[in-house]
């Protein structure tokens, strides 16, 4: 049933996810695309781009028809790249119930004081003279949120880490830059080596003991689970924390900054979620909206676009702090939901109580990161008035 995808490849290519006006701003290009082809046949990555809310829901909750992996399909995958991200059930369900297990052990009161507390430092170390939010704040305060979840002490060095999760971040649009693949490999492998030192040796109560205990998965996908857990806790936090207040103090919320809870946290998880997308191989025909898909092929889900989808959300690019419903996708959905979603909407609202003691202001232009997967800042420049 495999379709020749060649009919449209004449016409110029909206969907370009690396082009600098993309990357200031996708969602115009989102709402273009949803309503004018919402199954859209992209030449370059040779896949389906899917843009609405009901589309995207339907890939994330259909695992047995979507499938996050390539093994599946007799496809190569690079073995530091094999984790519980790129596994289907009942693989990946053992690797997942671990650690919702261990976290579910976890003090988790004891560890958002320590959020809190960390979160306190770093608002109040940043003084009076400008700084970068991103440097300064985001980053430091997710990678500490992450060490006391797992256990483990603050890297003595941050910026080994720092470096390889954002060149890993980079490697996910491999398929739009090719030249990302490698080094967001070796990126892998350097994380791969911290990650392993802490399960030779795991604290008692670390959601990494007994890890070693899972004997259905060899240990090496083990590891890069780990890896994968903790670099997405990491950087996605770290990314949202940064678009989240960049765009609060742009779209005149700078009041809010100090009174999040969790509804608001998820509303802006909505707006501007860093995760934007996710790929699925069919290991079916099927069809979205009377368009045949083959077995074999690559469908993207567009969870940015789906979480400003009209239908869904009237008026997308408003903000409504209070919504409740709020069915966005920017944690994910199904099987590959993110295990940790309670625990990042715990640490923007334990910042945000530490911003309700200072007011924040522009110190200068941002720097986008030039990352479309997965959308963040690499500077964001702030002082406190």
């Amino acid at each position: 049933m495999s379709t020749p995808r060649t009919a449209k490849t004449a016409r110029a290519e909206i969907f370009r996810p690396l082009a600098p006006e993309m990357l200031a701003d996708p969602y115009p290009v989102y709402a273009r695309l949803r309503a004018e082809d919402p199954v859209h046949w992209h030449e370059g990555l040779r896949a389906l781009v899917l843009t609405r809310h009901a589309d995207c829901t339907r890939v994330l909750r259909e695992h047995g028809v979507f499938s996050a992996d390539p093994r599946k399909l007799g496809k190569p995958i690079a073995a530091q790249v094999i984790s519980l991200q790129t596994m289907d059930p009942p693989e990946h369900s053992i690797i997942r119930h671990h650690f919702v297990a261990a976290l579910k052990r976890r003090d988790l009161a004891t560890w958002a004081a320590g959020v809190a507390a960390t979160a306190d430092e770093l608002v109040a170390a940043v003084g009076t003279e400008p700084f970068d939010f991103v440097a300064d704040i985001a980053e430091p305060l997710a990678l500490s949120a992450m060490c006391l979840l797992y256990g483990v002490n603050y890297p003595l060095d941050d910026t080994v880490f720092r470096t390889a999760s954002r060149t890993l971040a980079l490697g996910m649009d491999a398929g739009l830059a090719p030249e990302r693949r490698a080094p967001a490999l070796a990126a892998r492998e350097t994380i791969n080596e911290m990650i392993r030192q802490w399960v030779s040796d795991p604290p008692r109560h670390s959601v990494l003991a007994h890890l070693d205990d899972i004997t259905a998965v060899p240990s090496e996908h083990l590891v890069n689970s780990a890896r994968a857990i903790f670099d997405a806790g990491y950087s996605t936090t770290a990314n949202f924390l940064g678009n989240a207040v960049r765009w609060l103090l742009a779209n005149g919320h700078r009041d809010a900054l100090g009174t999040l809870d969790t509804r608001a946290v998820d509303e802006l998880a909505r707006l501007v979620g860093p995760v934007q997308a996710v790929s699925r191989l069919c290991l079916e025909d099927t069809e979205f909206g009377g368009r045949s898909i083959g077995r074999g092929e690559i469908v993207i889900a567009l969870l940015g676009a789906a979480n400003h989808d009209p239908e869904v959300f009237p008026d997308p690019q408003r903000a409504e702090f209070g919504r409740a419903p709020n069915p966005h996708l920017g944690f994910g959905r199904g099987v590959h939901s993110c295990l940790g979603s309670h625990i990042g909407n715990r640490i923007m609202v334990a910042l945000s109580r530490s911003l309700a003691s200072v007011r924040l202001e522009s110190a200068g232009a941002h720097r986008q990161r030039p990352t479309a997967t997965q959308r963040g800042l690499d500077l964001l420049p702030l002082r406190v008035r």
